[in-house]
C-alpha cells in the first residue's frame, strides 16, 4: 500500500457503520478490507472495479462525477473519484438516520491528497 494512502487510512478508517473499503490507486492496483462477513475482499474489489468503470464511461458524456453513491437496500457505497484515476469506495451500513459527517469529511480529504507516493507499505493488521 502506498504510504499516503497508509496514512490516510489509519486517520480516518474505521467509521461507524463502515462494512468494507477498498481503494484503487492511480496505476490501478487495488487494496480493500472488510470489516465483517457482509462483504468478501473479492466482492468488493469487482464492485469498485466495475463502479470506477461506469464514472469513467460518464467522461465519454461530458459527466465529470467527483462523488458517487448507490444505495442498496442494507447498504451504501460511496464512491470519491480523482482526476489521476484513483477513487475510493466506502460500503457503509445503510442506516439513513446515521450521521454522515466523519464519512463525508473522509471522502472530501480522500480527493484532497496531493499524490500517492510510490513508497509500498503493507497496511497494519489493526484497520
Amino acid at each position: 500500500m502506498k504510504e499516503s494512502l497508509k496514512q490516510f487510512i489509519e486517520a480516518h478508517l474505521p467509521l461507524d457503520g463502515l462494512a468494507a473499503w477498498s481503494a484503487r490507486l492511480p496505476d490501478r492496483t487495488l487494496t480493500s478490507h472488510c470489516l465483517n462477513g457482509w462483504f468478501t475482499p473479492k466482492q468488493v474489489e469487482q464492485a469498485v472495479t466495475r463502479l470506477a468503470l461506469a464514472a469513467e464511461n460518464l467522461n465519454s458524456h461530458s459527466i465529470e462525477p467527483a462523488r458517487l453513491c448507490w444505495v442498496f437496500e442494507h447498504a451504501r457505497i460511496h464512491v470519491a473519484l480523482r482526476g489521476d484515476k484513483a477513487c475510493l469506495a466506502l460500503f457503509v451500513e445503510n442506516r439513513p438516520v446515521a450521521s454522515n459527517a466523519a464519512l463525508e469529511s473522509a471522502l472530501e480529504e480522500f480527493n484532497g491528497i496531493e499524490s500517492f507516493r510510490s513508497t509500498a507499505v503493507p497496511l497494519s493488521g489493526g484497520v
